[in-house]
């Protein structure tokens, strides 16, 4: 009987101290994701050059390493006439392109931004020139660039 539960005993420990083993933790395992943000006024004039920077980030460091840095530029509701542009690398995460917007209107830009097996794909609006407070509440009431991002990610 002894012999038992001395068995029992050392199984039981075996067991337990199996279940405390140093498994890493899933915070160490699993990376930040990335994190992009489109530094855009909320208004420019048009037919004026217009930097469009972007900063890549993951966790508290900058991503200089990204496999691609695409922007996508459109004028509201005219997505098949957009603009596609890869953004050229500038230091400490920052990625960016130069562009000017023609004509009057409300614009969408969107970085596509693929980084350490990672993809982002944030949408920011910018009102170019003479756009009526109508104009821009149609915009808002109609999803503005969620909208915009909600069609995109069903297409992909």
């Amino acid at each position: 009987m002894k012999r038992k539960r001395l068995g029992i005993l050392i199984i039981s420990t075996f067991l337990l101290s199996a279940c405390n083993t140093n498994e890493p933790d899933l915070e160490s395992i699993i990376p930040d994701i990335i994190e992009v943000q489109i530094d855009l006024p909320e208004s420019s004039p048009p037919n004026e050059k217009l930097k469009i920077p972007v900063n890549v980030t993951q966790g508290d460091e900058p991503v200089d390493d990204a496999r691609d840095v695409v922007i996508e530029i459109w004028k509201d509701q005219d997505r098949e006439n957009g603009f596609l542009e890869e953004a050229k690398h500038q230091s400490d995460g920052l990625y960016q392109i130069d562009y000017t917007f023609e004509e009057d209107g409300i614009y969408l830009v969107q970085a596509h931004v693929t980084a350490r097996d990672m993809h982002s794909m944030p949408t920011k609006p910018i009102f170019v020139g003479d756009v009526s407070e109508d104009e821009i509440n149609d915009f808002n009431e109609s999803g503005g660039a969620a909208s915009e991002q909600q069609g995109e990610s069903q297409h992909h």
